[in-house]
């Protein structure tokens, strides 16, 4: 997934590793995460297969920046996979859930603090993604080109934040009932 993600903002425009990884971590960190060690080697192996191709920056005598441009095969890829729709449920992991479903041996009040504290962590994860304004979620300036309709790439972008803001909503619903229901025991 994450060669398609480098791919994605690479079609908008080259990109240094940590121009790549500033852009996943303001947008689409919120539900793939990626770390740095992962981009650089990724975009090794992407150069490798002709995906994208890499030049270095020498124009900042302190700093050294290799950037890397998508390639036409790139693109071809970017484009065969975006056509391509999902045809099953992604998998997903909750290692709360896990934990939950063991817990009948566990202590009541152990599961009731660990359940209270993760509600304070879906809080607090609510309130980050109600400080986005949908105009933050609109491309930068210097992203802006002739061949993409960045507006509605923008509007794009906002859908996956109007979802981030359901989910978290639902989660600290059903983590309210869930605590309800234990408290009850």
């Amino acid at each position: 997934m994450l060669k398609y993600i480098l791919l994605g903002f690479l079609n908008y425009q080259g990109m240094t590793g940590y121009d790549l990884k500033r852009s996943i971590d303001g947008s689409t960190a919120h539900f793939w995460h990626a770390y740095h060690s992962q981009i650089y080697t990724t975009l090794r192996k992407m150069e490798r297969d002709g995906l994208v191709t890499s030049v270095i920056d020498d124009t900042d005598e302190r700093l050294e920046r290799r950037i890397y441009q998508i390639t036409k095969q790139g693109k071809s890829k970017l484009k065969e996979w975006l056509g391509k729709s999902l045809t099953e449920l992604p998998p997903s992991k909750d290692s709360l859930l896990v934990r939950l479903f063991f817990s009948g041996s566990r202590d009541r009040q152990e599961v009731l603090s660990e359940l209270r504290f993760q509600r304070q962590l879906r809080q607090q994860q609510l309130e980050l993604y109600q400080q986005i304004k949908p105009e933050e979620y609109s491309p930068p300036s210097q992203l802006r080109s002739d061949t993409l309709d960045f507006d509605r790439e923008a509007k794009f972008w906002r859908m996956t934040l109007d979802l981030g803001l359901a989910y978290e909503q639902m989660y600290l619903k059903w983590l309210d009932e869930t605590i309800s229901q234990i408290e009850s025991f």
